[in-house]
Order: structure tokens, then sequence, then C-alpha cells
């Protein structure tokens, strides 16, 4: 049996966690971080604020979002909101085919099951207004 790479532990966590949290994009996140024996509390606003301190670490955009996923670490994605924000896993993969900005991630989503994320770029994953908003931070293992 070989051992998993780093990128595919990710998406293995994101895969065994996506249908029990589909319609909860916090609990999503949080059962992924728990997989991968990473901490994260509370919903989407208070996992933005939890990501934007150490061991977190702040990225420039959704390229380096991706690259950083790709180099196999732990990435999150997120954007508070009144009165829900929005928090998404990015994974191993391509930027949208559209805009070359945008990274592939998982997420779920209070809205249901057809609003929720499984190997989606995050232009999907947010409003037009809103995507070019959000703060990605990685963690190191």
């Amino acid at each position: 049996m070989s051992i998993p790479t780093p990128q595919q532990r990710i998406i293995n966590a994101c895969e065994a966690e996506f249908a029990a949290h589909i319609s909860d994009c916090s609990g999503f996140v949080r059962a992924v971080a728990q997989d991968l024996r990473a901490a994260l509390h509370g919903l989407a606003n208070e996992i933005v604020d939890q990501i934007h301190s150490a061991p977190w670490v702040v990225l420039k955009d959704g390229i380096e979002a991706q690259k950083k996923a790709d180099a196999g670490y732990f990435v999150v994605g997120g954007l508070k909101d009144n009165p829900h924000g929005h928090v998404v896993v990015v994974v191993q993969g391509p930027l949208d085919p559209s805009h070359h900005k945008y990274p592939t991630a998982y997420w779920g989503s209070l809205l249901g099951s057809s609003y929720s994320g499984k190997k989606k770029t995050v232009n999907w994953a947010w409003s037009a207004a809103d995507r070019d908003r959000v703060t990605y931070t990685y963690r190191v293992f």
C-alpha cells in the first residue's frame, strides 16, 4: 500500500467529508481540517478570522492559492459576510479556464447541494461581485 501524497491526502479528506457537509460550508471546512489534524472552529465568519493569524499565512490571490495547493499545502479560502460568510478548501487542480485566476476547490453551501462544489473553480462559489475579494491562506503541516 502506497502512502498518499500531501495533495491526495487533502483531496481524500474533501471526498470523505463532502456528502455529510454538502449543505454546510463551515462544517465541511472544519471536518476536513480535523481530518488533516488542523483545528478550526465556528461558522464561516469565525473561520475567516482564524485563518488570518498564525499558523496560517495569507496569500496574495487565487493564483498563489492554487500554487500552494498544487504543492501540497492545506489552503482555505474565505470571505466574511452578514449574516453568513463562506469558506472553501482549495485543492490541487487547474485554475478556471476563462479568467485563469480562480483555484479549484470543494465547498458546501447553506443554499443547498446545487450550490455546493466538488473539484470546481471558486468563481462558482461566490458571485462575480465577491469572488475577487476572497482571502486565501495556507497552513504548513
